[in-house]
């Protein structure tokens, strides 16, 4: 994605001029002649095959699309409503896959993110940053670091957001390719997390070798006050300004650089407490979706702790249930349940996922009874409306704090529920996923 020299120190660079100018300064009139070991080198060798064997967690099968000369790469994974045209001409698409929080970021930033990026017709991504270590990659805007496609995509981005962008040729590696894993005239999908982003002045440069101890320290100690006000913010019940709060924590927390395993073990416990009350805020303003993703980053960036983090999995779970995903709410219960047997509120849960799978199953009967004339825009049954009605009251009269449930897409059900909950002093949100409503919503108490 950068220049052609990145990644390779400056000195190794001219090194290797000073011996080829040498070279063909001293040269005879027959030339000069090389020797090459055919053997492999096998310290290179188990390296790019441990690189290899590490891409198979990033395979996705969901990248294959028909093998027809006559579609445009990745075509499957477009509809009419789930893309935005960045550029007018179809050169860049993006694909929300979950939105992030305030504004889209301002030109010539510094850039945080993690990007998966494949190339069409192959499961196998050509490009993963988690792999080049855990902390995501920092890119300046506007410095010809990206590749134009990229860029373009990187700047519609707000913090936290998930996207995929399908990016043409002319705006990637163009006829030339990158060989040999790109071919020429390839068209690149990236899926992109925009970790964090701020102006050019305010970004630290850390270097492990030359890192000074104390800026660790300086850093730390910024991001706890940034905690400590999000939980008095928390307290209030100021929802809302403790997620800006803990999200300001969070995103110091990923450009601070560490020396060594103490530092490292240090910044990991403040991920994970960060990571775990942000998905205690978003399961309170039901964006279920959040709590999710919050889950799966504390895995991948405060994994050694958070693997060990019963509140966490609590709340993934949760989350999960109240998503109608079941078979993963329980099995994110179950990892918080073996790491707290006897914690009460856990076995709690588990009794409220077998009554909403009871629930939801009876609801799906009752809409998809007439499975191959169902209409979305049909008003429900009278049946579904008695289902709902009990299960309604023993929300209302038990200890669960939010009640999901799926309707079709007939306005006039949605006003009903709307009418019921604001009559019981209770509120509604829609359920949204990639940005977009579904029609599954939330009664909270």
């Amino acid at each position: 994605m950068a220049n052609d020299n990145d990644g390779v120190p400056e000195s190794l660079v001219s090194v290797l001029k000073a011996t080829a100018e040498e070279l063909m300064n001293n040269h005879n009139q027959d030339g000069v002649c090389f020797t090459v070991k055919n053997e492999p080198d096998e310290d290179v060798e188990e390296t790019f095959s441990s690189y290899d064997s590490r891409l198979a967690e990033f395979i996705n099968f969901d990248i294959l699309g028909e093998e027809d000369d006559n579609l445009e790469p990745f075509n499957h994974l477009i509809t009419n409503t789930n893309h935005e045209d960045l550029t007018g001409d179809r050169q860049v698409l993006k694909i929300l896959l979950s939105p992030g929080i305030g504004e889209v970021l301002p030109e010539n930033y510094v850039v945080l993110i993690h990007y998966i990026a494949y190339i069409s017709n192959l499961q196998e991504p050509f490009d993963v940053t988690h792999l080049q270590g855990r902390r995501p990659k920092l890119f300046t805007l506007g410095n010809s670091e990206l590749l134009p496609g990229l860029e373009i995509g990187i700047k519609s981005m707000t913090l936290g957001e998930n996207s995929r962008f399908i990016i043409k040729p002319e705006l990637a590696y163009r006829e030339w390719g990158c060989p040999p894993r790109i071919p020429p005239n390839a068209t690149i999908l990236f899926d992109v997390h925009l970790v964090y982003y701020c102006p050019p002045e305010r970004i630290i440069t850390f270097d492990r070798e030359n890192c000074n101890p104390a800026i660790f320290k300086k850093n730390l100690v910024e991001v706890k006050k940034r905690h400590l006000k999000a939980n008095e913010h928390f307290k209030l019940k100021n929802i809302g300004k403790a997620v800006l709060k803990y999200n300001r924590a969070l995103e110091l927390l990923h450009i601070v650089g560490c020396v060594n395993d103490f530092e490292e073990t240090e910044m990991m416990n403040y991920l994970n407490i960060l990571y775990t009350n942000l998905s205690l805020c978003y399961l309170k303003q039901c964006e279920f979706n959040k709590v999710c993703r919050m889950g799966l980053e504390a895995l991948k960036y405060s994994e050694r702790i958070s693997k060990r983090s019963t509140k966490l999995f609590f709340n993934w779970g949760k989350a999960l249930r109240l998503l109608k995903d079941f078979t993963e709410a329980k099995k994110k219960l179950e990892i918080a349940l073996k790491l707290e047997p006897q914690n009460e509120k856990i076995h709690g849960e588990f009794d409220k996922l077998q009554k909403d799978k009871e629930f939801h199953r009876t609801v799906e009967s009752i809409i998809l009874k007439d499975d191959n004339n169902v209409n979305d825009n049909e008003q429900l049954a009278p049946e579904f409306w008695e289902v709902f009605n009990t299960h309604f009251t023993e929300f209302y009269t038990g200890n669960d704090d939010v009640l999901t449930v799926m309707l079709n897409k007939n306005p006039d059900d949605f006003e009903v529920i709307k009418n019921k909950a604001s009559a019981y002093d209770l509120q509604v949100h829609v359920i949204t996923e990639a940005g977009v409503p579904t029609n599954c919503i939330a009664i909270q108490k």
